[in-house]
């Protein structure tokens, strides 16, 4: 049994992948993090017979789609099995103090939170929030919205907003 999601390990998509393998296979699976779930989803045909996890609240600005959209239009080639629910880890919106730009890294699903958030920013969207915290703190942006695990607070930095969101989660076997 192999599930494929998105990594590294950081990820919430992979930290959920773990929790359904030790709930429904007692931890006998195999988790497989790819780097994005584009490319994951754009190569299908290469995992037949394996498990797809993808969060419902999945959305894509290379595809130009959300969960939704790919539930419909992957009918042929993925069978939804079994959803569930957890707990995301804490997300936090994080400022930079000293930032000379009002640009804000986070992923795809959650891009319109940060707008509500933090008024004009200039969202720049990415793999996963764990990619997010890794191209705010590389490109010295003003804002990111990600998970607390995936940051260290500087004196620089001010949390400006902490969640602790439910994820629905959707199991595709592959056709």
């Amino acid at each position: 049994m192999i599930i494929h999601t998105l990594g590294p390990e950081a990820t919430d998509s992979y930290a959920a992948a773990q929790i359904y393998n030790h709930q429904h296979y007692a931890d006998q699976a195999q988790i497989v993090g790819h780097p994005s779930f584009e490319s994951l989803l754009s190569n299908l045909t290469a995992y037949s017979q394996d498990y797809l996890l993808i969060p419902a609240a999945f959305k894509s600005t290379i595809f130009k789609a959300s969960w939704g959209d790919i539930h419909y239009a992957l009918l042929e080639k993925i069978d939804l099995m079994d959803c569930f629910i957890t707990k995301l880890d804490p997300l936090v919106v994080i400022k930079r103090l000293n930032a000379d730009n009002r640009i804000g890294y986070t992923h795809a699903a959650t891009a319109q939170l940060l707008t509500r958030i933090v008024k004009n920013v200039e969202v720049q969207t990415v793999a996963s929030k764990y990619l997010a915290y890794q191209a705010y703190q590389f490109n010295q942006a003003g804002y990111v919205l990600t998970n607390i695990k995936n940051v260290q607070i500087t004196q620089h930095e001010q949390i400006i907003k902490s969640l602790t969101p439910s994820m629905v989660w959707c199991v595709y076997q592959i056709s």
